[in-house]
């Protein structure tokens, strides 16, 4: 059963490894040691003969090959020499991630990362776990912190696997001592926390004769937790002495609610805990006459002040003009809501408005993934539903969300409570990007635009939402040939962004656009308004500069009303000087460029496609310029995760007086 697991893990893991492409040696790289392969063949057992799993074949110490090699079997020292081959993926992806960081590592540390990369996969390297903001130096972690830090990552089809958190407990010894024998000073606490059961983790880590000083937090509406059953029978209290690795089962006991009620709040009704549990808190009340008033509209200003303080936001004050005012200047200063919709805080607030507001509140970004109701599409809706925070109705073969209903007293009370429960169990976001998951990066600006709010194609597309304006226009080079701007003008464009050269993949040599000079002329003459951009392929941050300055000198003299940008983009060609930069060296060339052209007196601005976006860019570095997003080509809307000011929505657009396909683009600005 051990070689079943271990073996059906590595076979997943070596699927995902393929997509990991090796880096470069911009430093020098670490390798596994002897303390990695000794555990990695410890666990993965040796087989001398090929062996066959799931449609795949395998042979020595889990090592993939081809079917029908190796017939005549292999030694040890041979499927030695295999597994150290197929370390070196995860080898250079540690590397690439201690590059970027600027990090270093023991070779114990190292070690350690190999082992457990090896049974996961590199996709913890993009993540905001606590293994990954100790190995980055974020969180100052004890001997028990990081061996938890490990364990949690002991599960399987969502079980916790005792042979797997056994080898996470040597993982964490070896990260820490650089041997396998201060795992005996852990032990472990895994958690059958069964239906109805919001929680951020079952798995917990305790140091041997230590008492039980925590249990993994979690929540059941209610209920109060009691204790824990453990597998031998008795009951665990906080307190009680930690003698050994067990898993247990939550003992809950019903709530009482002595403080308060509700002529209107009645036992069976679907809202009543809900109600209850926030009313003896004084999160709630009613409305002084003894009544709750389930069935009530829920205004815009109610709705602001209870999803803030629930999302963990400081009290704000009143205002000359309303109560709420405070968070409704809170709410616009942070893009949670519509303008339009905080200068009326009376007004009953709609089932959608809460979502997005919600979503906000709890550093949520719109969720591109099919939504879970036949009755609308909302980003916002649809993340707060993956989270478990918002829920419809199930009628027949449909579920319904009703997204313009009004949003009743006794539903607030429901996406209250759960925001609060998220937000106390830490629970992120995550977006899927090329069979890689991400968590949503720390501090950046997440897109507000609405899906229902894109229509047309073409020439024709746009955008609507009250408090935004939209310009359309062109992004032009000399492939466009010659293009008469009066008649573009008269199609409906309002921009146009002229590239003013590039550098070449290989050679790295700057170009000029022959037909900038020319193209700000006639763009100029027809009134539109302009920018520029630079075709980067730069690969230090001095070289970024020479760009900018080659920039300002062109534009030196020319009325520029529009961003010039820095358009970096990952090289087509296979011996391209930029292939396998490190994501580290991309912003700070991005960067350089940029302040170059801030200090100039222009407005700075970054392209990138989706790709770029996701892999090639870290974007908690790049929240001081605006963002212009090539992607969807073709598509009804943009579903690009973070906050852009432009977007490419196609490279075959067709505008009367340009010869040929262009690009077009939509340029946004959002009302303070």
């Amino acid at each position: 059963m051990k070689r079943f697991f271990n073996h059906l893990t590595l076979s997943m893991i070596l699927g995902c490894l393929m997509l990991v492409c090796a880096i470069p040696a911009y430093a020098e790289n670490m390798t596994a040691g002897d303390t990695a392969l000794t555990l990695i063949e410890h666990y993965e057992g040796f087989s001398a003969m090929p062996y066959s799993l799931n449609g795949r074949w395998y042979i020595g110490y889990g090592s993939q090959i081809t079917e029908g090699s190796y017939s005549g079997g292999i030694s040890e020292e041979e499927a030695e020499a295999l597994l150290r081959g197929s370390l070196q993926k995860i080898e250079s992806s540690l590397n690439s991630f201690l590059e970027r960081n600027n990090l270093s590592l023991t070779q114990q540390q190292f070690d350690a990362l190999v082992d457990f990369t090896y049974t996961y996969n590199d996709t913890w390297l993009n993540g905001s776990s606590d293994l990954l903001r100790i190995v980055k130096g974020e969180l100052d972690a004890d001997r028990r912190e990081t061996a938890r830090a490990f364990g949690v990552w002991s599960h399987s089809g969502g079980v916790v696997l005792p042979s797997l958190a056994e080898r996470r407990m040597k993982e964490a010894a070896i990260y820490l001592d650089g041997s396998i024998d201060g795992a005996e000073d852990f032990c472990y606490l895994a958690v059958n926390v069964g239906d109805g059961v919001s929680y951020a983790t079952d798995f917990a880590v305790y140091e041997r004769g230590s008492v039980y000083d925590y249990f993994p937090v979690m929540f059941r509406l209610g209920f109060s937790l009691g204790g824990l059953e453990s597998s031998n029978g008795t009951t665990l209290h906080l307190g009680d002495t930690v003698l050994s690795s067990m898993f247990a089962t939550p003992v809950w006991e019903r709530n009482r609610y002595n403080s308060t009620s509700y002529s209107d709040v009645k036992g069976d009704q679907w809202y009543y805990d809900y109600v209850m549990e926030l009313s003896e808190t004084g999160v709630i009340g009613g409305r002084g006459d003894g009544l709750y008033a389930p069935g009530d509209p829920t205004s815009v200003g109610e709705a602001l002040k209870l999803v803030l303080l629930a999302a963990g936001h400081p009290e704000q004050p009143g205002t000359e003009s309303h109560w709420a005012g405070g968070y409704a200047e809170y709410a616009r200063d942070n893009q949670m809501l519509n303008s339009v919709l905080l200068s009326d805080l009376n007004q009953p607030i709609t089932r959608r408005d809460v979502a997005q507001l919600a979503a906000c509140a709890m550093g949520f970004g719109q969720s591109f993934r099919s939504t879970p109701f036949d009755d609308t599409n909302d980003g916002f809706v649809t993340a707060l539903a993956e989270a478990g925070i918002l829920n419809g109705v199930t009628e027949g073969e449909r579920v319904l969300f009703y997204p313009g209903k009004t949003l009743t007293r006794a539903e607030v009370s429901a996406i209250i409570w759960r925001v609060r429960s998220a937000v106390t169990l830490k629970k992120t976001q995550t977006l899927t990007y090329s069979s890689r998951t991400f968590s949503i990066a720390p501090g950046v600006s997440l897109s507000k635009y609405l899906a229902d709010g894109f229509f047309g194609s073409g020439i024709t597309k746009t955008y609507h939402e009250p408090g935004v304006t939209v310009l359309r226009g062109v992004d032009v080079s000399r492939y466009q040939g010659d293009i008469q701007w009066e008649t573009v003008k008269t199609q409906g464009i309002d921009f146009a962004i002229l590239r003013v050269g590039g550098r070449f993949q290989q050679s790295g040599t700057i170009y000029d656009d022959a037909r900038f000079e020319e193209y700000y002329a006639g763009a100029s003459a027809a009134g539109l308004r302009i920018g520029a951009y630079f075709f980067s392929q730069a690969i230090t941050p001095d070289e970024a500069v020479r760009e900018a300055d080659y920039v300002i000198s062109k534009l030196e003299g020319k009325h520029i009303d529009g961003p010039v940008v820095f358009d970096w983009e990952t090289a087509g060609s296979s011996n391209a000087r930029t292939n396998n930069l490190p994501v580290s060296v991309v912003c700070d060339c991005a960067i350089a460029y940029c302040e170059q052209l801030k200090a100039a007196g222009y407005t700075p601005m970054i392209y990138m496609n989706t790709y770029d976006g996701y892999i090639k860019y870290d974007l908690s570095r790049l929240t001081d310029y605006d963002i212009w997003y090539a992607g969807q080509y073709g598509g009804p809307y943009p579903t690009f995760v973070y906050d852009y000011q432009m977007w490419q929505y196609t490279d075959k657009g067709e505008v009367e007086g340009i010869e040929g396909k262009t690009d077009m683009d939509l340029w946004f600005f959002r009302e303070a």
